[in-house]
């Protein structure tokens, strides 16, 4: 199928640009061209030293897309159809979309489909808010008419391929873990809620500690908290007992939907992005790689003994 492929399209996590982005990925698309196209940008509110951060890193051949803002549809359109011209295949452009779990693949696709051919209003690929709603390749997708060299365009069409999502083989840390938890780029439930809200309220306090004024002053304690928001919002069991389930799902909810704060849960300053590049240069050993070169190791200790 690759050989098919002249295009890639790789989503990331606004929120989490640099845990987002999976280095496999790199390895499985080079040799194409690529446009990475961060989403979920309605969820962040830093865009600009977001964006000049990025820009910096990966030159202009980025997008941040907005699903509330056509125009950053249209804009990414504009940049498939400039491959497409310089393509210039009898078959149209191949393209194909990557990106780890439930990062806006399937609903960068709609959007592309909506706005690029004009009339064409139903879903073409199933979208989610979790983690896994893809689960195999899709077929093509026209995403671009023909315009025939006649117009001078020398434009026969693009066409676009789903895929299911690919989570990195490692993640270097536990707090990347919680940043994908909490964006659910894994299927809710594998982590605890109140965990995962004791890490979001620690990365609330840092950004703003305000946005839960409504439920009480600015705390470290996740129980406090998740108490005040029981009894703020009713969430009580038999007894009169505060629901600390009930409430974790509450925050969580209001967070996943931009109610709790648009902030980006990376360090996208000049010293974060040199960490995640030293990270893509040196990537960590998974538990697997480290186990077999201990066995190496003891392999070669009694060889020489």
């Amino acid at each position: 199928m690759k050989s098919h492929i002249s295009l890639a399209l790789e989503c990331r996590d606004a929120r989490i640009p640099f845990t987002s982005h999976n280095p496999n990925l790199d390895r499985i698309i080079a040799g194409n061209e690529r446009i990475i196209i961060y989403t979920k940008c309605d969820y962040t509110t830093d865009t600009p030293n977001l964006q000049n951060t990025l820009r910096k890193i990966y030159g202009d051949n980025i997008i941040f897309w907005d699903k509330l803002r056509p125009s950053t549809t249209d804009k990414l359109l504009k940049m498939i159809k400039s491959a497409a011209v310089a393509h210039d295949s009898i078959v149209g452009l191949r393209a194909i979309v990557v990106g780890v779990p439930n990062v806006g693949k399937s609903s960068v696709l709609n959007a592309l489909r909506f706005r690029g051919i004009p009339g064409k209003t139903a879903k073409v690929a199933r979208t989610g808010g979790q983690a896994g709603v893809t689960r195999k390749i899709g077929t093509n997708v026209r995403i671009l008419d023909p315009e025939g060299k006649s117009k001078g365009v020398g434009l026969n069409g693009a066409f676009l391929v789903d895929t299911p999502g690919v989570f990195p083989p490692y993640v270097r840390d536990g707090e990347a873990m919680l940043k994908f938890a909490l964006v659910q780029g894994i299927k809710d439930g594998l982590i605890p809620t109140e965990i995962l809200v004791d890490y979001l309220l620690y990365r609330m306090n840092l950004f703003k500690p305000t946005l839960y004024s409504r439920y009480c002053e600015p705390t470290n304690d996740v129980h406090e908290f998740l108490t005040a928001v029981a009894w703020k919002d009713g969430l009580i069991k038999l007894k009169g007992v505060p629901d600390l389930q009930s409430a974790a799902s509450r925050i969580l909810h209001l967070w996943r939907h931009g109610k709790m704060g648009k902030f980006v849960l990376d360090d996208v300053s000049d010293e974060g992005s040199e960490r995640h590049q030293q990270s893509i240069d040196n990537p960590p050993l998974s538990l697997n790689q480290a186990k077999k070169q201990k066995k190496q190791a003891i392999a070669q200790e009694k060889a020489g003994a």
